[in-house]
């Protein structure tokens, strides 16, 4: 059998495997499949896949959106990064999930500070820590016969601590936190060769899995380097932005698009979450040979339902004019697919 992926024909005992054209992680759907060779499916998934699905706005949408990996488990958001208190730079660990938040101090810091009265205390570190630590100390000053109070003056004891420690946090402002965000542009070079290689194999089989073009995205998907990823008739993220407005009809937030021009040369638009976008040439480019247009056809998956649907373009845009949600079961639709 086949593989679009590694362009092989492989014989019965190699193992195949369904693939989904846009990652599952990301929203895909089980409409939108092809079959490939599980040892592609399983290196492309890690290496290509991967570094996009982890990206993190993507990861953003993908938790506010509640998309599920192929695992079941909805991915949690991590707004980790480095603050500030008092001046000092800490690390804070901050990551939200659906069943709630953990936010902390990755490090305590207890700083001593010499009075008339006896010694100041200054705490910085998680909850926990500064539990941990001011029960250490309220243990030691009462076998000495002493206390301790907090800034306003009041004695705190074991009994007290949990109510003070909540009163002071409530005092305490959501902290700002400097993040840096990884980002690669070979990262999207290889997702979306990958993407056109799937999405041509789902509408034109084997004829194009097997044309020149398609060992051009193939070369692309295993590139080590920008400059051997190189692929004429493309402009991928983040350079999209001077791609023509027209194309912003097919942005949807709440949907991934992808748009085939049947034309010459044939043309892919696509538009995941409405900002992470394509276009890219399904035939080979070759100077001075122009463009001629063609019939559109428009496949969409709505999120974070997975639903997948075939439209014409006439038909896509009475729908996207439509301001009444059930106009995504009327008769305005030109063919739908769940299979």
């Amino acid at each position: 059998m086949f593989c679009p992926y590694c362009g092989c024909d492989h014989g019965p005992a190699t193992q195949m495997s369904s693939e989904h054209v846009i990652p599952y992680a990301m929203g895909g759907s089980d409409g939108l499949t092809i079959v490939v060779c599980e040892s592609s499916n399983n290196q492309l998934g890690g290496r290509v896949d991967r570094p996009i699905i982890e990206f993190f706005p993507v990861r953003s949408e993908r938790f506010f959106l509640g998309l599920k990996g192929t695992d079941g488990t909805v991915p949690t958001l991590d707004l980790s990064g480095v603050t500030f208190l008092d001046g000092r730079e800490m690390r804070l660990r901050n990551v939200l999930g659906f069943d709630g938040k953990d936010m902390r101090l990755t490090s305590r810091e207890i700083e001593r500070i010499p009075t008339d009265q006896g010694e100041r205390w200054n705490f910085r570190g998680s909850p926990d820590a500064i539990r941990k630590a001011l029960a250490g100390k309220i243990r030691d000053q009462a076998l000495k016969g002493k206390w301790v109070k907090n800034h306003k003056g009041e004695i705190i004891t074991l009994e007290n601590l949990e109510q003070m420690l909540l009163e002071a946090m409530e005092e305490v402002p959501n902290p700002c936190v400097l993040r840096k965000i990884e980002f690669e542009y070979l990262w999207t070079w290889r997702f979306f060769a990958k993407l056109s290689l799937s999405v041509g194999h789902y509408l034109f089989g084997e004829d194009f899995s097997r044309s020149e073009r398609a060992d051009q995205l193939r070369r692309t998907m295993q590139a080590q380097t920008m400059e051997a990823a190189g692929l004429t008739g493309a402009a991928i993220f983040p350079e999209t932005h001077s791609l023509p407005p027209q194309f912003a009809q097919f942005k949807t937030k709440s949907a991934h698009t992808i748009v085939v021009c049947h034309g010459r040369p044939r043309l892919l638009i696509v538009s995941l979450f409405g900002w992470l976008d394509a276009c890219i040439a399904l035939d080979l480019v070759r100077h001075g040979s122009g463009m001629r247009p063609g019939e559109m056809q428009i496949l969409e998956i709505t999120l974070p339902d997975r639903r997948f649907a075939q439209y014409s373009l006439l038909n896509y845009m009475r729908l996207r004019a439509s301001r009444e949600p059930a106009s995504r079961q009327g008769d305005g639709r030109d063919s739908a697919s769940n299979s």
